[in-house]
């Protein structure tokens, strides 16, 4: 196991105490999906596998989370970066989503959705001297020099001035996506290999999503 104890620096010298399960939402992305197909996409919770671990030499314990399980919301890496792609680039409302989306039986809150995606837009906003530079790569990478017509354009839905600058911080990480999807017969292909730079991003950003409604909010 490549860890290294942040209490005596040991380096892969881990035993496993537990093992157990989380629930998260995640999305189903057809792989012949095309934009604005939005019933054939699946947003529903998952079981993910977390680790507890020990450190052999001093006995410190810790919890070992995949990538994709982002601090501060239930909806996985990949739900969460969708799910704020289809909002800001279609014209369907928060509510409308999980009408869309999930099943009658699992059906995830629109406040929730919404909590998670400008939760994320806060924090690119309020940490935006992190990751500039980290940006600026992916733009140079997928953004063409020229006025390419993009599959959906980002719609102004808020009313307030916050919920604007938070709605514009998220799509500044997903306009490099619009213009990636172009080039690409299949969306999800774009996506997924979208999403690994994507994780440089989500990585220098703590926590990942913040909480809404406190002050400065």
């Amino acid at each position: 196991m490549g860890l290294e104890c942040s209490s005596c620096s040991s380096y892969s010298n881990f035993s496993l105490l537990e093992e157990y399960f989380i629930w998260r939402w995640d999305t189903y992305i057809p792989y012949d999906w095309e934009y604005g197909q939005w019933e054939r996409i699946e947003l529903n919770p998952v079981q993910v596998k977390i680790y507890k671990v020990k450190c052999v030499d001093c006995g410190e314990e810790y919890r070992i989370y995949p990538s994709f399980v982002l601090p501060g919301t239930t909806l996985t890496q990949m739900a969460l970066i969708f799910i704020s792609f289809a909002y800001e680039t279609s014209l369907l409302t928060w509510r409308e989503i999980p009408e869309k989306f999930c099943t009658q039986r699992d059906k995830i809150a629109h406040s929730t959705l919404y909590r998670a995606c400008h939760g994320l837009g806060k924090s690119i906003l309020l940490q935006s001297e992190k990751i500039q530079e980290e940006i600026k790569k992916l733009y140079a990478t997928y953004v063409p020099h020229d006025n390419t017509i993009l599959p959906g354009t980002h719609n102004i839905k808020t009313l307030y001035q916050h919920t604007q600058k938070r709605a514009e911080a998220l799509y500044s990480i997903l306009l490099p996506l619009s213009y990636y999807c172009l080039g690409n017969q299949y969306f999800s292909r774009a996506f997924y290999t979208y999403l690994r730079p994507l994780r440089l991003i989500s990585s220098s950003l703590d926590p990942p999503v913040l909480k809404l409604y406190e002050k400065g909010a």
